[in-house]
């Protein structure tokens, strides 16, 4: 089919949907979601309804070939609220939301094998386009009043935005299309972890309940979950199994420019969580990461006022990223490194008096140059709780100091094994 320039567009991507043409519809559509079809603001909506319906009955469908002559009036619906959503949206105008609704939920008439990449398409716009008409709106807003709206509609947006998913999920199971619905959890993921509700998040994953699943989804669909999952169980502290799963997704990342993006964001997760196995990134990694330079070297040589620095300079990236938390965890696994550096400079023995460690911990943190031995006892303990050491603190009768006993080989424990949720 070739179209002349003038003719309106939406009159265009009906008959690609009529003739199965996904790839076009969607170069069209495109076109559409990023602004580029101005010419639509000034559409008569009662005529182009017509418009469309004649079109979708129109003697031109019944020439096409059997396999290809297919028309719904579902796809009018679907593109009479695509033009009333476009038009609100360029506008800023409040009720867009509605018409977001409205767009969305008529997408269910594209589940069929035909077209199920459009389908697939606009499945992945509902949230660029959630973000998109607050920016929008905040952008057209004329007083403090409107602004205040347009960041009050980010919350009713995604809300919205889970019902959609929620009731393409009912439809998506009910045709038993099982290509999407890896899609659709992914998708819902993507919204909880853009409002930091990472515990709603964790309720999407019932991808390993369903039988294989995983394994007949698309590729790509499949790299999208594996990183969500990384998320979920960092938020979990089971930080063997987020990297493993983050770590496929690295290696299956495409070698093109949305490929390598891809990977860039999965290492800003993957390198501090490699850091528990004792997996430190090289100079070159560290080169295109500039945030995690001081923080890995001070996690490694025991460093508490070094890390301590890191993590208040690069706070504002830790709080972006949901990564405090493990910040703090950090902690921990420095003061294990610090405290095996005492060990190897009393050449491994078995028995060393508390206030080596408090020496330790003294030069260290220069900010609290005078911890208490208590202080020192505390973290000594909380490190043998963890099992990061193995070993038993006493009270020496004859000198009246604290010392603790080790075992032959008190570090053996590697920080993955250990149970962080404790």
């Amino acid at each position: 089919m070739i179209a002349k320039k003038s003719e309106n567009i939406l009159l265009i991507i009906l008959r690609y949907f009529r003739e199965g043409k996904c790839l076009e519809a969607i170069i069209c559509l495109k076109r559409i979601f990023s602004g580029k079809e101005q010419s639509l603001l000034g559409l008569d909506l009662e005529y182009t309804l017509k418009q469309l319906k004649l079109e979708n009955d129109s003697e031109a469908c019944k020439k096409l070939i059997d396999y290809a002559r297919l028309s719904h009036p579902g796809w009018v619906d679907l593109l009479c609220s695509l033009l009333q959503y476009y038009v609100e949206r360029e506008r800023g105008n409040a009720n867009v939301i509605d018409h977001f609704e409205n767009l969305f939920k008529n997408t269910k008439w594209l589940l069929d094998e035909q077209r199920s990449q459009i389908y697939q398409y606009l499945c992945k716009q509902v949230v660029t386009e959630q973000y998109k008409i607050v920016q929008i709106m905040k952008r057209k807003a004329k007083d403090s009043e409107a602004v205040k709206r347009a960041s009050h509609a980010q919350e009713t947006l995604e809300s919205k935005s889970l019902q959609i998913f929620q009731e393409m999920g009912r439809e998506v199971n009910i045709k038993n299309m099982q290509k999407l619905k890896l899609l659709n959890a992914n998708q819902q993921m993507k919204i909880y972890f853009k409002g930091f509700k990472f515990d709603r998040a964790a309720d999407c994953d019932k991808v390993e309940k369903e039988q294989n699943l995983l394994l007949t989804s698309p590729k790509q669909d499949q790299i999208t979950y594996h990183y969500y999952k990384g998320r979920i169980l960092i938020f979990h502290s089971k930080f063997v199994d987020a990297s493993q799963h983050l770590t496929q997704v690295l290696q299956e990342c495409p070698r093109t420019q949305k490929g390598l993006s891809c990977a860039r964001q999965v290492l800003k997760y993957l390198i501090p969580i490699n850091m528990f196995m004792g997996r430190y990134p090289k100079k070159e990694l560290i080169e295109q990461f500039k945030e995690y330079d001081l923080l890995c070297t001070s996690v490694k040589q025991g460093n508490i006022a070094g890390l301590q620095e890191a993590i208040d300079k690069y706070r504002t990236i830790w709080i972006k990223r949901s990564l405090l938390i493990l910040m703090d965890q950090l902690k921990v696994l420095c003061y294990r490194n610090l405290c095996r550096k005492v060990w190897l400079i009393n050449q491994k023995v078995n028995k060393i008096y508390l206030n080596q460690f408090q020496k330790a911990f003294q030069i260290s943190h220069p900010q609290n140059s005078n911890p208490t031995i208590s202080e020192v006892c505390c973290i000594i303990a909380n490190l043998i709780y963890l099992q990061l050491i193995q070993g038993q603190i006493y009270l020496n009768n004859q000198k009246e100091v604290y010392a603790i006993t080790l075992s032959p080989d008190p570090f053996k424990n590697r920080p993955h094994e250990i149970n962080w949720q404790n």
